[in-house]
């Protein structure tokens, strides 16, 4: 029973307290976030614009490799050019996410390094930037290729993932701090996620031996759930009850290890 008690503890720590410190400071959290998109558009010529620019280019490079290039259009059908872009875009927004988690403490240090500072509050920081600009571009995006309703529903995507992404967030912030080659590996190994979710593919493209383990790889089966949103297909029953579970099983022990590592924070750094 102590270690039940212990678990939904944490649980409710994790899904709490960093958006309730996060309203209670929110003089704090938008000073630091109008700072952040300063230290992002200063001294360029397009200024606030370039938030907004950056994920759309990527996209378009993207677009042009596969539908120009590759000729995917021609050889899977018009719905490849809607299916890389639904797909690519919330891809983009958690690699920057999470890449930015694994230096978040030593990005803020000067911050908090000198006085009392609500560590909590980073992970929602980090997050509400990507999610306020990719969910526009997202949105934009889906009107484009679908049609209104669609576009509706496109607006939940973006946050929706990021609240799943938490887990993820606490846990790469962690091994960030202590574990400086994390920060430089961990572009890799996303590179090599994306490659083995279907993002820049069908799943049907995959040869049988590797598609019946696609399972094991819960952003394919975040990929899947959000396609099947959007394309007005059944959700998936069995993958929204593993991303479900994995964030349940998860998002304890990573607040846990989040607040354990707190009073070492200012040692390391």
């Amino acid at each position: 029973m102590k270690y039940i008690a212990a678990y939904f503890h944490y649980l409710k720590g994790g899904m709490c307290t960093p958006l309730t410190l996060s309203i209670k400071h929110h003089s704090l959290m938008w000073m630091l976030l109008r700072r952040d998109l300063v230290n992002r558009t200063s001294g360029t010529v397009l200024g606030m614009l370039w938030p907004l620019l950056q994920p759309a280019l990527q996209v378009a490079g993207f677009w042009f490799l596969f539908d120009i290039v590759y000729g995917m259009r021609v050889n899977r059908g018009p719905s490849f050019l809607a299916y890389l872009l639904t797909g690519m875009l919330p891809w983009l927004c958690l690699t920057e996410v999470l890449s930015r988690s694994a230096s978040m403490f030593r990005e803020f240090s000067p911050v908090f390094r000198r006085t009392q500072f609500p560590v909590e509050i980073l992970p929602v920081l980090i997050a509400l930037i990507p999610a306020l600009v990719f969910t526009v571009v997202y949105t934009f995006t889906v009107l484009l290729v679908f049609d209104v309703v669609t576009a509706l529903k496109a607006v939940l995507v973006i946050p929706l993932m990021l609240v799943w992404l938490v887990p993820f967030i606490l846990l790469s912030s962690v091994l960030g701090l202590f574990i400086r080659d994390f920060a430089q590996a961990l572009p890799f190994v996303l590179m090599l996620v994306m490659y083995s979710t279907p993002i820049l593919y069908f799943p049907d493209m995959l040869p049988d031996q590797v598609a019946r383990y696609l399972w094991l790889n819960p952003f394919a089966d975040l990929m899947v759930t959000i396609h099947a949103l959007l394309e007005n297909r059944a959700v998936p029953v069995a993958a929204l009850g593993r991303l479900l579970g994995l964030w349940l099983l998860m998002l304890a022990p990573a607040w846990m290890l989040f607040r354990r590592s707190e009073p070492h924070i200012r040692e390391v750094l």
